[in-house]
């Protein structure tokens, strides 16, 4: 029987990634580690096994439940997080990764010490990868034809509901991926998209919802998604290790690139929430497809984060640039939790992303995303009608016509509320009230009229609250004219919003 015994610490002095070698001695069926991790440090480290080639064949955050992990040469026998294939013998390599973020919040200038055990006797394994695995064997990259991009989950035109922002127990969160697709049933969601720090999962269990492959690109001065992901980000584990030095902006920025290079959607999360706001002020407006305006809203210090990503956007906008707004949960916690002062669950699904779909694929779904078929809602559901000239237009959508004057109508059917919302269009940032009727129990309707001039940068968006202010609704711009953008960069956009006032405080 094989077994070693590695020592890691996490502290403060440690080693952003600490790495030690172990020799397997001749062909396994399976490698089972065992990773005892006390209360305090949970979320504070992950692991990364790499085989004798030096390819890394698992990788997984130490956070909720137990840590009895596998990697073997199929999905029954490797945990989420995991690559099955091959365990052949040679030097393999086991590493603790550490987020400085949680060392600074939790342990302070303590250390603990870990001690994990490799083995090739055969033990529960905590959550297996599931049915469907995704990725090559002995690689991280997804092969298409184990993913299917192009499989059609639901054949009909039309607005589909989903979540740009999730965890599961690969990273922090707590619910494993099968209790997580149970939960996203309960939401009637559509689509799915799991955004790990740092991680991404390599499979799923078998579920009609369309799962969509993503990271959460997780640093000390700024979080972004990754939607449509193929593969493993080339410069992520330098991320890591150098985190929390003037290194690592550099591969942050050359991450940033691949994503584009390779047709991922880069969307910046949560950009004014607390410690996690986004302070990388370089960041081209180029770079970036779409911003999260709507994060985690039960969490202590959401709303005020949130509605200042809103006037972030719109600030985008004012200057000409076409980027969208998108919604994500941020959901880690169990159904029955409650963040302080809330009354409501963090729940996948709440708020909603509305994603308008010819027929669900996944490729569809990255396609509507860029071209901005997105609405984000929380309690209801938005079908927006918007014609001009007598041709319909979607989000999103460019209004083009003969004449230098357009006029636009815009119509939507609100469904799901009890209390009549308030609904606003807002035009070029001016937010103007629109009448709102009820049509029947649940449902109303807003009909409302306004010129446009082609000659000119002009952009219309539609905005639903409740009586006291509350967020309900946001449904992507339409727009006409030409833009003449005066900012390239976010920092420049955020000088913008000092000059009209907002709190320059949760700026810096």
């Amino acid at each position: 029987m094989m077994k070693e015994i590695i020592e890691f610490t996490i502290s403060r002095e440690a080693d952003n990634l600490h790495e030690e070698f172990f020799v397997v001695p001749h062909e396994l069926s399976a490698l089972y580690i065992d990773v005892p991790v006390p209360e305090e440090c949970r979320y504070m480290g992950f692991v990364i096994l790499r085989d004798e080639t030096g390819t890394i064949r698992f990788q997984k955050l130490l956070g909720y439940g137990e840590q009895k992990l596998a990697v073997g040469t199929d999905g029954a026998h490797t945990a989420i997080g995991g690559v099955p294939g091959r365990i052949a013998p040679g030097k393999w390599t086991l590493g603790l990764g550490i987020f400085t973020e949680y060392v600074s919040q939790r342990l302070g200038d303590s250390s603990v010490s870990l001690e994990v055990i490799v083995t090739d006797e055969v033990s529960e394994i905590t959550e297996p990868i599931g049915e469907r695995i995704w990725v090559e064997d002995g690689s991280f990259h997804i092969a298409p034809e184990k993913y299917g991009w192009s499989r059609i989950y639901r054949q009909e035109s039309g607005w589909y509901k989903g979540d740009f922002h999730t965890h599961t127990r690969l990273s922090d969160g707590k619910e494993t991926i099968r209790n997580a697709t149970k939960k996203a049933e309960t939401m009637e969601m559509d689509f799915y998209v799991p955004t790990e720090h740092n991680l991404m999962h390599t499979g799923w269990c078998d579920t009609d919802i369309c799962i969509l492959p993503g990271i959460e690109i997780t640093t000390d001065k700024g979080h972004f998604n990754l939607f449509g992901i193929t593969d493993m980000p080339e410069k992520l584990l330098e991320i890591v290790m150098y985190n929390g030095t003037s290194q690592m902006e550099r591969y942050v920025e050359e991450t940033i690139k691949e994503a584009n290079a390779k047709g991922w959607i880069v969307s910046l999360n949560h950009p004014f929430l607390t410690i996690w706001k986004w302070k990388y002020g370089k960041t081209s407006l180029n770079d970036f497809q779409c911003v999260e305006i709507i994060n985690d809203p039960t969490y202590q210090d959401a709303t005020p984060s949130n509605e200042q990503a809103i006037c972030f956007l719109d600030e985008l906008w004012k200057d000409g640039h076409k980027v969208w707004g998108v919604g994500g949960s941020d959901s880690h916690n169990l159904i029955e939790e409650r963040y302080e002062g809330a009354t409501l669950p963090s729940v996948a699904g709440d708020p909603g992303t509305y994603v308008f779909c010819e027929g669900l694929s996944p490729e569809n779904l990255m396609k509507q995303v860029r071209s901005g078929r997105v609405c984000v809602t929380r309690f209801c559901r938005v079908i927006p009608k918007i014609a001009a000239e007598g041709q319909q237009y979607l989000p999103g959508d460019e209004i083009k016509a003969a004449e230098e004057k357009i006029m636009l109508t815009y119509e939507a059917d609100v469904f799901g509320l009890e209390e009549k919302p308030d609904v606003f269009l807002v035009k070029n940032g001016e937010r103007l009230p629109v009448k709102v009727s009820e049509k029947a129990f649940g449902v109303y309707t807003v009909r409302e009229e306004t010129e446009l001039d082609s000659r000119t940068w002009t952009w219309v968006r539609l905005e639903l609250r409740k009586k006291n202010g509350a967020f309900l609704g946001y449904v992507n711009p339409v727009y006409c004219g030409a833009a003449v953008s005066l900012c390239s960069t976010v920092e420049e956009i955020w000088a913008k919003m000092g000059e009209r006032e907002y709190d320059k405080r949760n700026l810096i």
